[in-house]
């Protein structure tokens, strides 16, 4: 009996042993399943794509991978690397480099522009009356095809400034307007920096025109100034004046 009663209880041990040894093994397989699954467990709102990265990751991924919708960005050398809101900068540099091309062009059509006979040139720039006048005169033929002349070019407003009846007799006289017009016109191309060096000068109209340096460097041609100088034409120089020069004969 006590034998029988021994090997009872040591089967009930095995027994219990069997059943703790099974019950733990059970309890850590659980714990190893809720732990791959908090791994994985997708975020609220995150796409598959960024599951499925942040998965091989967890399985050993060694992080060169890109996640999805990234795009590479290669640093080769040699290779052009655009980073984002560069590309106006970029624009407007070309839009300035453009803009200084563009204003050279201007200047040359200027140039061009300049490029005509003295009478057209004194008429673009603003001495309508002076151009009109040169015609009425009959000497539009001869500024425009001889030269090179230098004009003094006095401006609509000296004109308009002449004592009343002035301008109207002129303009009925032409021996009279010529021998005015001539009066303002020299053979010879003759810079504002020439005029500086000079005391007179000899007209078209053959009488001698005095030519003055003030002390703050303004240039007078009998009693008027120049205060437009070195306008450019094909055939000579205007410079604009204030005042209509009168020969001493008129």
């Amino acid at each position: 009996m006590g034998g029988k009663n021994i090997r009872k209880s040591g089967t009930l041990v095995v027994l219990l042993l069997a059943i703790v040894f099974i019950s733990g093994c059970a309890e850590n397989a659980q714990e190893n399943k809720t732990e791959s699954e908090e791994m994985v467990t997708p975020v609220e709102g995150a796409t598959p794509g960024v599951t499925e990265q942040v998965t091989e990751s967890a399985e050993g991924d060694t992080g060169e991978g890109l996640l999805s919708g990234q795009e590479e960005t290669s640093l080769d050398e040699g290779k052009e690397v655009i980073i984002p809101g560069e590309e106006n900068s970029s624009q407007e540099v070309l839009d300035e480099e453009n803009s200084g091309q563009g204003n050279e062009t201007s200047s040359e059509n200027q140039v061009l522009d300049n490029n005509q006979t003295i009478v057209h040139t004194a008429e673009e720039a603003g001495y309508t009356t002076f151009a009109s006048l040169a015609r009425d005169a009959g000497l539009e033929y001869t500024l425009n095809e001889g030269g090179p002349y230098t004009v003094f070019a006095p401006t609509d407003i000296a004109f308009e400034s002449l004592p009343e009846g002035m301008l109207d007799d002129l303009r009925n006289d032409r021996n009279k307007l010529n021998r005015v017009l001539t009066y303002h016109v020299i053979n010879g191309e003759y810079r504002v920096a020439d005029l500086k060096n000079i005391d007179s000068l000899s007209s078209l109209e053959t009488e001698k025109l005095a030519v003055n340096t003030t002390t703050n460097g303004m240039i007078m041609v009998g009693d008027a100034t120049v205060i437009e100088p070195d306008i450019v034409a094909a055939n000579g120089v205007i410079h604009g004046i204030d005042k209509v020069v009168i020969p001493l004969e008129v």
